[in-house]
């Protein structure tokens, strides 16, 4: 009796439904609607289920009827079944109509594609309904619409998975894919490292499918296009980048990217692709042609290892993997569940020789060891021997000249062997060639002749030999030259000494802050004393090459430090640096998060107090800062200084109110002076309080980080 009522009412909605969709269709191009009927669009996908399952479930029962024993309830469920799914999939059709209607909503092929199909169910499944009982009598055309018609829902569900979840959502536990896998030797920039992330975690919303905001991320041309709001890449620059800007918003802000419902990036992902955009944002250059000192080649580099294989050799105990890590080496398993491991060291400054002796403890199962730029030296290489299983070694940029390299003879199994950048001598080539396993060495700017390599060639028959420079008459230009010295902030003087890894070139240098040339700046000959504040400029120049980039730093005299001090509350854990002693330790930092000399504050201010070695004469206080405004990096808005009077008592000696820089102030490391000067000083607390994003910002009125590398006091 229910049905019988309400049978004819839904008979009466579906035709009604009939010709609202058939208006919606014909008058697509022309209809405005008001924002409430987008909210209904935007139900679409919640709507669209049940009908499914009704649809699926009235197919089942009309493709095999001995599923209800009675034939009465056959006719019944399936007819009956089949006119709800046809009235809801017309409701969830309308609303997919309103959707597509949005500004930007309907240009994709996959969307038309989706929408086309979607009516076709509609039409179909309606058809059949009206149909059913005429067809009683002809079992093979209804078997052939009914089965057509389960066709075209599965089909219209990939298509709808396929926008929201990526083309493959639903196929892609299928396929085996091989993934590309390449060494850093072979890796290009973009299309081994950024191009992954993009696939990863963008290409999703920004395809040819599926353009959000008129953007498309799945290749160069698109990516440097843009879409509706500007220019997603603006090579060299993040803060023209539309792209590093949405993926630095907080994730509450309404333009970050990716979507909060969507899986985020990692710190990594989002310094890799800052660092790509600010480093020019190349789409063909190698990984090993960048500066191996630059934050892009940092990061990059750490993600190419050897891939997982077999090895005989068991896991090292997990508890002692871990105890090895630290905040300035790295090391973990070569892939999952395999019992190889991978070491990487950091910080050239904390670098200490014999803390390669700390690995002894897993000496079997290290098989990659990266020491990329740090100050390793010949005699360093005996401390390797032990590492019996190594397969690759990369010593690029280290202190390496010839005879340590006779230590790694032991090292049957080394395959990789990269020496790009060190200084080496012709009595080198003795060592390498004993390196009888090598597969791949990498001897890029060494300084050896080219004769001596064509030996090297001949001694290494099975060997691979990179050496970076032919002459086939293109003029290269040279690397930078390396400024070595102990600490950018110092008491009484510094020395700095240069070196560049290619023997015939010059090097003028500048202490004025201009840049060097070859006809009116300094000659290198000697370590250059520093006892001033001063700016250090470098160039290389060599006959048949053009002149090198400039190599530059910055030393600020800092003549006193605080016997004891301590912080009053800790930094962000994502920025913790070396805790207080960052603020006195002499290293600067660089234009980089994931520089180990930075301390950061947001939630809570910087305190830290400070007492002296009897009294001591104050005449300025800075701080050392990065101003970032992409990052969210700002100048405190307040500082106090308190000092301590000899009863113990604090009391409050200065406060003074920051500038907040205008918008055009490009990003830099700054010195932001604290107005204070006194006799006679014990001890002092100084307090900077974070400040909120101005109005200019596109987050404005939220919390800033305070980025701070050290404590100048004069």
């Amino acid at each position: 009796m229910h049905a019988q009522r309400t049978k004819p009412i839904l008979e009466q909605a579906l035709l009604a439904t009939h010709v609202f969709v058939l208006i919606l269709l014909l008058a697509e191009s022309r209809l405005v609607i008001p924002d409430w009927l987008h909210v209904v669009g935007r139900l679409h996908p919640v709507l669209l289920h049940f009908p499914i399952v009704l649809l699926l479930i009235a197919v089942a029962i009309l493709l095999f009827p001995q599923v209800l024993k009675n034939k009465e309830d056959q006719e019944y469920y399936g007819s009956y079944l089949l006119l709800w799914g046809c009235v809801l999939s017309a409701f969830t059709v309308i609303a997919g109509l309103f959707l597509s209607l949005e500004e930007g909503g309907g240009n994709s092929q996959a969307l038309q594609n989706h929408k086309w199909t979607g009516v076709a169910v509609f039409w179909l499944s309606s058809l059949l309904y009206v149909l059913s009982d005429r067809l009683t009598d002809k079992p093979r055309v209804k078997t052939g619409v009914v089965s057509l018609m389960a066709v075209l829902i599965i089909v219209t569900g990939h298509l709808g998975a396929s926008l929201t979840h990526g083309e493959d959502f639903i196929t892609a536990p299928l396929r085996t894919g091989e993934v590309q896998l390449v060494t850093l030797e072979e890796a290009e920039i973009f299309d081994h490292v950024i191009q992954p992330i993009l696939e990863n975690k963008c290409i999703g919303c920004h395809k040819a499918s599926k353009q959000k905001g008129e953007l498309r991320l799945d290749g160069m041309e698109h990516i440097l296009k843009g879409g509706e709001s500007g220019p997603a890449l603006v090579q060299g620059d993040i803060e023209k980048s539309l792209l590093a800007h949405h993926i630095s918003l907080p994730l509450e802000e309404e333009g970050h990217m990716p979507p909060k419902s969507k899986p985020q990036l990692t710190d990594e992902e989002t310094e890799l692709i800052l660092s790509w955009i600010a480093s020019g944002g190349d789409f063909s250059k190698k990984v090993l042609a960048y500066d191996p000192e630059a934050p892009i080649f940092q990061l990059a580099s750490q993600r190419f290892e050897d891939q997982p294989k077999g090895y005989e050799f068991k896991a090292a105990d997990a508890a002692t993997v871990e105890s090895l890590n630290n905040f300035y080496r790295k090391v973990a398993s070569l892939g999952a569940g395999s019992p190889a491991l991978t070491v990487s060291y950091f910080s050239r400054q904390n670098f200490d020789a014999e803390s390669l002796k700390d690995l002894y403890k897993v000496e079997n199962q290290v098989v990659v060891l990266n020491l990329n730029q740090m100050p390793v030296k010949d005699e360093d290489l005996a401390l390797l021997s032990r590492f019996t299983n190594l397969e690759k070694l990369y010593l690029n940029f280290a202190d390496i000249q010839n005879e340590g390299l006779k230590h790694l003879a032991p090292l049957k199994k080394l395959q990789h062997l990269s020496l790009t950048g060190n200084p080496l001598k012709e009595s080198s080539l003795t060592a390498l060639g004993e390196l009888k396993g090598l597969k791949m060495l990498y001897l890029w700017s060494t300084g050896l002749r080219d004769e001596d390599i064509d030996a090297l060639e001949k001694a290494l028959p099975n060997t691979v030999i990179e050496r970076g420079y032919s002459d086939d008459g293109t003029i290269f230009r040279l690397t930078p030259p390396r400024l070595k010295f102990d600490n950018a902030f110092f008491k009484d003087e510094v020395k700095v000494e240069v070196e560049h890894a290619i023997k015939s070139t010059q090097v003028y240098y500048t202490l004025d802050g201009s840049s060097p040339d070859s006809l009116s700046s300094l000659l290198y000959s000697e370590p250059v004393t520093v006892k001033s504040n001063l700016t250090f400029k470098a160039k290389a120049f060599a006959e048949g090459w053009i002149g090198s980039e400039e190599a530059s730093a910055e030393f600020i005299r800092s003549s006193i430090r605080p016997k004891t001090y301590f912080l009053k509350q800790p930094p962000s854990d994502r920025y913790k640096g070396d805790l207080e002693h960052s603020l006195f330790d002499g290293i600067k930092g660089i234009p980089d998060v994931w520089d180990l000399a930075w301390l950061g504050f947001i939630d809570t201010p910087l305190e830290v107090e400070m007492a002296f070695d009897g009294t001591v004469d104050i005449d300025s206080i800075q701080l050392s800062i990065w101003y970032n405004p992409g990052s969210h990096v700002f100048p405190p808005s307040e500082v106090e200084i308190w000092t301590s009077s000899k009863e113990g008592d604090w009391e409050l000696a200065s406060r003074s109110k920051m500038p907040t820089p205008a918008k055009d102030t490009p990003s830099a490391l700054k010195r932001i002076p604290v107005p204070f000067n006194a006799t006679s000083v014990e001890k002092i607390r100084l307090i900077a309080r974070p400040a909120q994003l101005p109005t200019w910002h596109g987050a404005a009125g939220r919390k800033a980080w305070i980025m701070i590398d050290e404590l100048v006091i004069n």
